[in-house]
């Protein structure tokens, strides 16, 4: 039966004279409610009047008893009540009114009078607590669980006897604490007699154990365990150890900040038995959608030896960071990366991060950029900074200013590109200026051991009009263009030759100094289409597509003393030194040498088409093949330049290989050790020399075993990059677009395989799904024809999971040449439920080591962890 009363109507009958007298046994109670006897002190709290103001909804499956004389309703078999937010289901509830009391306990089960079945479940509002039996009161609105348990936001709870004492406060005795997703036999717990819970804040524990596997594996006299997800201040949990070089430490111990929503700090310091001492600060912020940065920070004390020591040593580092990305309004923007380091020495000694041990440089940037909207222009203020960590070298651009006119039709009225518009229409131009101040700082070594330090400004302003006329014609791409440069400086140089002792004298002069040059030209390309239609062997046509283009550029000879840009000076040989007065400033001078230079390319794609049934068609590319070369007509000598090849193919899915080739036609002189102006051709009856050479070949695999034949069915190679229906003609994509696609219809087929490929629930799965990649470069690079600098580099990865918790990885090369294997590196990753385990092993190289680390997966409790660690420079 189901009932749904209002508990004001409950009151008022029992409250009423009318139904105050003894009525003896209530007829109406179908079973004796003494069997289920209390076994809990009954709460003492002083009889009152109701304070139950809102409506409780009732119902339960077998019936609904109510005991008059002791003002109680009595709820049999899933029965549920909702009070406000409170929802409880239970197999037995008990209310009573005169205590406001709700009591509620599961039904014994008829196979087991040990165990309940329907044991109660209360929800209110986000917690959930279930247990054998639970007491609430309306009133106080406190309540208490026995054998019960309670979801946390981070894991969840069990007590033996859990109360709620305030809304904010549960105390709970002979309590665990887990976050395994196994309630019934939960990996590990924390074990405590006395819990304080403070639901979505912390866990406060006293004399707590940690059980893993039911064993007792250490014990702390009180432990505070987050109960909350997300960002929350605390203590950062230190790591330990024994260090190679500076002994024993402590290391990362500090203090989380959240400050809001939008910021936090991280204070961490480490100690060093053997005379070292590290800080570091973190500093972040964020507003969606506005901006984000960090500001971060280190320092280091290294001090080795006694004060009355005379080898002792003192060092101090640092390292200042910042990074920020602010949208100050839609078309204004702020990028920030900034960073700073005392030296080289501060990443050796405080990081086993590779790359950052490997760095040869720290570069800054911040950048704020400005465009105006349905306009040509933009604006961009850059601060650049690059400090070589080898040699301690600061180079600075403080700051680069640059304005920009992008490519703009300024006789067009509507006809930009394409055809239909009168010839001056497709007239257009664009400009860039820059400012830019350079600042760097040398340090120069003495022989006495003594460095001095050199320091250097230079600034000026760069301005680039470009003009083109692209008209288009029927068959041919026509384009002249004209480009013209200014620079500004405020001081050129001269130079002097002293014969007394044959040293150059050089001079700085302070003057206000335009440079101003040009040069102008004209670019034609075309497209020749081929196709042969073999139709044997399933090859439905193939497609020759050949590009030229041809182009001729004019540059005046702006060395020539008529410009005014470059100055000369005889050497004691009596050789006309040519130099030009703006050299070293921040863009140069004009450049030298008159050219009339013709730039030939010839490419070539070779397509081919492939019929799979009459509906559906495979097309993909053969190869892509490119030849260029240069002439130069103002060249008094060696008017061509070398010859430039390059391709690209790929073999199906498997391999992908590119490369290329230079070829010099002239004749190498080995006594004056260049290239003469002969032909080989002329003078040894060959064509060319081969300048340098290059290939590489790559391929990227992802499979599971079970599709290689033993275990399954072998997966066709697909060795097309698009089916598409018959006729319909394909668009015209890049070869990464066609990589790109290709790799989604492997994935979708990987997909259809394991669809088909159902087994039994009781058949082993013996799928090992298998990624990897491999890499080979080979180049050559010849000087002249007797000397050859060779370089032959294979690398490789491999990743596979022999079972679903296991994850194997492994990266290395090796240097054919100098027969070394290059930074092998094995990782192995274990899941264990609510744990994980990473092994990391460097087996070679100056950082060899490796690091063991097994800790909780939860993200609140990764810093419970057991770390061990080698290598042969220190601890990690």
């Amino acid at each position: 039966m189901k009932y749904c009363i209002l508990l004001i109507l409950f009151v008022a009958a029992v409250l009423n004279d009318s139904y105050s007298q003894d009525i003896g046994k209530d007829t109406l109670i179908s079973r004796d409610t003494s069997v289920v006897r209390d076994t809990l002190k009954t709460d003492t709290l002083k009889k009152s009047k109701s304070d139950i103001d809102d409506i409780i909804n009732y119902t339960a499956v077998d019936s609904a008893v109510f005991d008059i004389k002791n003002k109680k309703l009595y709820l049999f078999d899933n029965a549920e009540v909702v009070f406000k937010d409170l929802k409880l289901n239970s197999g037995i509830i008990v209310i009573d009114q005169e205590k406001q009391l709700l009591d509620a306990f599961g039904l014994p089960d008829s196979a087991d009078e040990n165990l309940f079945v329907q044991k109660p479940i209360m929800v209110q509002g986000t917690d959930k607590y279930e247990g054998i039996r639970l007491l609430y009161n309306f009133k106080t609105k406190q309540g208490s669980v026995s054998m019960g348990y309670s979801d946390a936001d981070v894991g969840y709870y069990f007590g033996e006897k859990i109360k709620k004492v305030t809304p904010e406060v549960y105390f709970v005795k002979n309590g665990l604490y887990t976050t395994s997703t196994d309630k019934v036999d939960p990996e590990y717990y924390f074990y405590s007699p006395k819990m304080k819970i403070i639901p979505k804040d912390v866990v406060i524990a006293q004399s707590v154990f940690l059980y893993i596997e039911g064993v007792p594996v250490f014990w702390i006299p009180f432990a505070v365990l987050p109960n909350r997800s997300g960002r929350q201040s605390g203590l950062i949990v230190p790591t330990y150890g024994d260090d190679g070089t500076y002994g024993v430490y402590i290391a990362k111990l500090g203090y989380f900040w959240a400050m809001n929503d939008y910021m936090d700090l991280a204070l961490t310091g480490s100690w060093f038995s053997k005379g070292r001492l590290d800080f570091n600060a973190m500093y972040r912020y964020a507003v969606r959608y506005k901006f984000t940065g960090a500001l971060e920070g280190g320092y280091s004390r290294i001090r080795m030896g006694e004060s009355k020591d005379k080898d002792k040593y003192t060092s101090d580092q640092w390292q200042f960071g910042l990074t920020h990305f602010h949208q100050i309004t839609p078309t204004m923007r702020i990028d920030a990366n900034l960073s700073f380091v005392s030296g080289k020495s501060y990443y050796d000694n405080s990081t086993n991060n590779l790359s950052d041990l490997l760095r040869q440089n720290v570069v800054s940037n911040f950048t704020l950029s400005k465009f105006w909207e349905e306009t040509p222009f933009s604006m961009t203020l850059n601060y650049y900074r690059d400090q070589n960590l080898q040699n301690g070298d600061i180079t600075e651009r403080l700051p680069s200013l640059t304005f920009t006119v992008t490519e703009t039709y300024p006789f067009s009225r509507g006809f930009t590109s394409g055809t239909g518009g009168k010839l001056y229409e497709y007239l257009s131009f664009s400009y860039n200026g820059q400012f830019l101040n350079n600042r760097t700082k040398r340090t120069i070594p003495s022989y006495a051991g003594i460095d001095s330090t050199v320091r250097d400004t230079k600034y000026g302003v760069k301005n680039n009009l470009n003009i083109n006329f692209a008209p288009v014609f029927k068959y041919f791409n026509i384009r002249p263009y004209f480009y013209y440069t200014e620079l500004w400086y405020d001081s050129y140089v001269t130079k002097y030759f002293n014969p007394l002792d044959s040293t150059v004298t050089v001079n700085n002069n302070k003057a206000f100094k335009f440079v101003r040059y040009f040069s102008t030209g004209v670019s034609m390309n075309t497209k020749f289409v081929g196709i042969f239609s073999p139709r044997i062997l399933g090859v439905e046509a193939i497609r020759h597509t050949i590009t030229p283009s041809v182009s001729y550029v004019y540059i005046p000879d702006f060395s020539d003393e008529k410009w005014g840009y470059y100055n000369s000076y005889y050497d004691a040989r009596g050789n006309k030194i040519k130099y030009s007065i703006f050299e070293n400033q921040v863009f140069g001078g004009a450049p030298m040498g008159e050219s009339q230079a013709i730039s030939m390319s010839l490419g070539n794609l070779l397509e081919m088409k492939t019929l799979i049934n009459d509906t559906l068609e495979n097309k993909f590319q053969l190869i892509n093949f490119n030849l260029g070369a240069n002439y130069n007509f103002a060249a008094d000598s060696l008017k061509w330049s070398e010859i430039r090849a390059d391709f690209r193919t790929q073999v199906g899915n498997l391999l992908n290989i590119s490369g290329g080739a230079s070829f010099n036609l002239y004749k190498y002189d080995f006594a004056s050790g260049r290239r003469v102006n002969k032909f080989l051709w002329n003078e040894d009856r060959r064509l060319a020399d081969m300048t340098s050479f290059n290939i590489n070949i790559s391929t990227a695999f992802g499979f599971d075993i079970s599709n290689i034949g033993i275990f399954g069915s072998r997966a066709p190679l697909n060795l097309g990059i698009e089916e598409r229906p018959r006729g319909q003609e394909k668009e015209v994509i890049t070869p990464e677009e066609m990589e790109m696609r290709q790799r989604q219809l492997d994935s979708i087929e990987v997909l259809r395989k394991k669809s088909i490929m159902q087994r039994d629930d009781d058949e082993v799965d013996f799928n090992i799904p298998v990624s990897g990649g491999l890499n080979y470069n080979y180049s050559e690079n010849r000087p002249n024809p007797s000397s050859i600098f060779r370089s032959s580099n294979l690398s490789g990865s491999l990743s596979f999971s022999i079972a679903q918790k296991w994850k194997f990885s492994f990266s290395a090369g090796y240097d054919f040449v100098n027969r070394l294997v290059t930074a092998p590196y094995i990782t192995v990753y274990r899941d264990l439920s609510s744990w994980e385990a990473n092994f990391s092993w460097y087996p070679t190289g100056f950082y060899r080591g490796f690091r063991l680390e097994i800790r909780i997966k939860a993200p609140e409790l990764r810093d419970i962890r057991v770390t061990k660690q080698t290598n042969t420079r220190g601890a990690f």
